[in-house]
């Protein structure tokens, strides 16, 4: 045998007998293998190596995450309803009750005089009483309401000059007039003084001097020269209004028989 035919018989007889070792070998090692059982998500299906299942109340095995459903096409979705009920109203708290506005009761009409004594041309005052009206007619010519504050103040209490609570007569005045300057009073003082008065309760501890004696005539018995006195006070249209109303709202003047001047302001 040549020394090539044997090197080619010496590889032959080498590899078959590591092919006969390789397969002795083999069987052991696959029984010394732990037999992996199969990853099963918590649904129940089988799943990859190496992927862990974190849903809620599964275990610590891999699990792959859910596919997403697809979406449902147009045809297959279900109708929206023709009137879908309205959403429940959330809870609101209890409306708290809201006091009703004071009212105050309408101010009782004063009782009609015991008597009425129209004084023509201011006739019959008395020195008191015309003493006291020629002082209120010239601090109203002056058109300074301090003068005829003055005049006011000359009584023990100060004379009803508001309905209301206020204090100072000239920030009345001034509230009051159209003006704004209190002027348009004084103006009303001396129309009213220069008409005649009215003498009422006479012989009663309510007598009184009151102008014009307008306030104390029924307005729908007036005569032609009663009622021209009237407009020389007011417009055509404040008459009307004071007729509906059917008493004398406008502004008025008081003087007691002593001379003590009581009032001088607008309404019943």
């Amino acid at each position: 045998m040549t020394p090539r035919r044997a090197a080619i018989l010496g590889t032959v007889v080498s590899s078959l007998a590591l092919g006969v070792a390789v397969a002795q070998i083999l069987p052991v090692e696959r029984q010394r293998l732990p037999q992996q059982p199969p990853v099963l998500s918590g649904s129940g299906v089988q799943l990859r190596q190496g992927i862990r299942d974190v849903t809620p109340g599964a275990d610590t095995q891999p699990v792959t995450p859910p596919a997403s459903p697809a979406p449902a096409s147009p045809s297959s979705a279900s109708p929206a309803p023709a009137n879908p009920a309205p959403p429940p109203a959330a809870a609101t708290a209890a409306p708290v009750p809201v006091p009703a506005a004071e009212t105050r009761p309408p101010r009782p009409r004063p009782p009609p005089p015991a008597s009425v004594d129209l004084l023509p041309d201011n006739e019959d005052l008395g020195d008191r009483v015309g003493a006291m009206r020629e002082r209120l007619i010239l601090a109203a010519r002056s058109g300074d309401l301090e003068r005829l504050k003055v005049v006011f103040e000359t009584n023990e209490t100060m004379p009803v000059f508001s309905r209301g609570g206020e204090r100072d007569p000239v920030a009345f005045w001034k509230q009051a007039s159209g003006d704004g300057d209190g002027r348009e009073i004084l103006a009303i003082l001396i129309n009213i003084l220069d008409l005649p008065a009215a003498r009422i309760n006479r012989g009663t501890p309510q007598e009184m001097f009151v102008w014009p004696y307008l306030a104390h005539v029924p307005l729908d018995r007036l005569d032609a020269r009663q009622s021209v006195d009237l407009y020389r006070l007011m417009t055509a249209q404040d008459v009307r209004d004071m007729r509906t109303l059917g008493s004398w709202v406008f502004w008025r003047l008081g003087i007691g028989p002593d001379g003590t001047l009581h009032f001088f302001l607008a309404g019943e």
